[in-house]
């Protein structure tokens, strides 16, 4: 993973779309990281192809971390992890298990009302999350 981009947990909260489902979100500064900013585009242009995820908690003496790495492999190549802060994302995290996706956000929330920009939407294997998340 050192080649990857960690990118820290900036704001997490709820979407809800139009269909009133319920989505939740964390924003992300992706901003030195012009591949992983350009992923919502290209999922919405070329389909949402092979995406994989895992999982990872770090106990250390400052707290423990968890670590969303996300791996595509079409219709382009790319990787990226979110770190969040336990126990401060614990609940977004529980909630994020529950529903089995999660939407990563990459330009800044302040913009979001006047630009509509694309986000990328993953699914993930819940069971598994919450299993690494309890251990």
């Amino acid at each position: 993973m050192s080649d990857t981009p960690l990118l820290p947990a900036d704001e997490v909260g709820f979407t809800i779309d139009a269909d009133e489902r319920v989505w939740p979100t964390v924003s992300v500064d992706a901003a030195s990281h012009p591949g992983v900013a350009d992923l919502a585009r290209v999922h919405a242009v070329e389909g949402v192809g092979d995406v994989r995820t895992t999982a990872r908690r770090i106990d250390g003496p400052a707290g423990a971390l968890f670590l969303l790495g996300v791996t595509l492999s079409t219709p382009v190549r790319a990787s990226f992890a979110v770190r969040f802060d336990l126990p401060a994302h614990r609940e977004f995290l529980e909630a994020v298990a529950g529903v089995g996706h999660l939407v990563v956000a990459t330009p800044d929330p302040g913009e979001v009302e006047h630009d509509r920009p694309l986000w990328l939407a993953v699914d993930l294997d819940g069971p598994a999350l919450r299993e690494v998340l309890d251990a």
